[in-house]
């Protein structure tokens, strides 16, 4: 096999940050427009998602993780239904609570506790730091309690990865993780500003950590949720799996101890090792309550294996 040309192994090396990045800005300029929230994030995702789509086609990671159309509609439904039915639930009721309780604290303070005088990056980064602590303790939950693995396992379902498997999750999967990353800013009053944008941040490093695009993002892997650690975490092998729990961020598993990232290319072989959870959207509804129907080793190993609790 020929080495890649030096042109090939930039282009690898800068693509993840400058797609992180770019969508981000993309979705800045939007808002400045005043196309609003909804119009905004869904142009946003919608080019990244055709960009993401024509680089795994030129450039993938490994020519296994190639979807099929049932598994792309599959994955789709997803998406949408998180879209239009977690998102919005979240936001009538944990956002607004949160966004009530945090007005009581700040009066009773004599001012909120979000720095919103800081540059918007900034508070967007700091967004990104505070929310991903409610994710990380979410999903590690999911992973070490048998309750929770039920909820999280279509997530893990999928055996090839790519930029649209990452809105596979149950909507209850997406409901918990939705609330716990947005009930700590905006408890603690993060500008609508920094959220959208906190948002997108989120959604385009979901759609990058997921995708079969051939790219190295180096010592990004150690700050951001980047494909190359998450990659891992999808694992078929539990001490690869049970680990690289955040969300956008790799600090809290650095905090936690549950980084991983070893110096050698993560494997393709992707899913759950003990059981098969059919291709069927209707069957990954029903999976919280028909898990066991699916195990070829038995669920208690899985949920117990190797994730202390916090």
């Amino acid at each position: 096999m020929s080495k890649p040309s030096f042109v090939f192994r930039w282009l690898a090396a800068v693509l993840y940050p400058a797609l992180l990045l770019g969508g981000c800005a993309l979705a800045s300029v939007l808002l400045q427009y005043g196309l609003g929230e909804a119009v905004t994030g869904a142009l946003t995702l919608l080019v990244v998602v055709v960009v993401l789509s024509l680089l795994e086609h030129f450039m993938p990671y490994t020519s296994a993780w190639r979807p099929n159309r049932r598994t792309v509609r599959i994955d789709l439904t997803h998406s949408l239904v998180s879209a239009a039915v977690a998102s919005p639930l979240v936001r009538i009721t944990g956002v607004v609570f949160a966004a009530w309780l945090g007005g009581k604290l700040s009066g009773l303070l004599g001012s909120t506790l979000w720095p919103s005088t800081w540059p918007l990056v900034l508070q967007v980064a700091l967004g990104v730091v505070v929310a991903d602590l409610g994710v990380y303790c979410a999903h590690r939950w999911m992973h070490a309690t048998s309750v929770g693995w039920r909820v999280h396992a279509v997530h893990h379902s999928p055996a090839r990865l790519y930029a649209v498997a990452g809105g596979r999750s149950h909507p209850l999967n997406a409901i918990l993780t939705l609330t716990s990353e947005a009930v700590p800013v905006v408890l603690l009053g993060i500008t609508p500003e920094a959220y959208m944008l906190l948002l997108i941040f989120k959604a385009v490093n979901g759609m990058l950590q997921h995708s079969n695009i051939a790219m190295t993002p180096g010592p990004l892997s150690y700050v951001i949720a980047t494909s190359d650690v998450h990659r891992f975490h999808h694992s078929t092998d539990l001490r690869e799996s049970n680990s690289n729990f955040g969300n956008a961020t790799m600090i809290w598993d650095h905090v936690f101890g549950t980084f991983y990232l070893p110096h050698r290319r993560p494997a393709a072989s992707v899913g759950i090792s003990d059981a098969d959870v059919p291709e069927s959207y209707l069957a990954h509804l029903l999976t919280p309550f028909t898990l066991e129907r699916y195990g070829r080793v038995g669920l208690p190993m899985r949920s117990q294996a190797d994730v202390p609790p916090l």
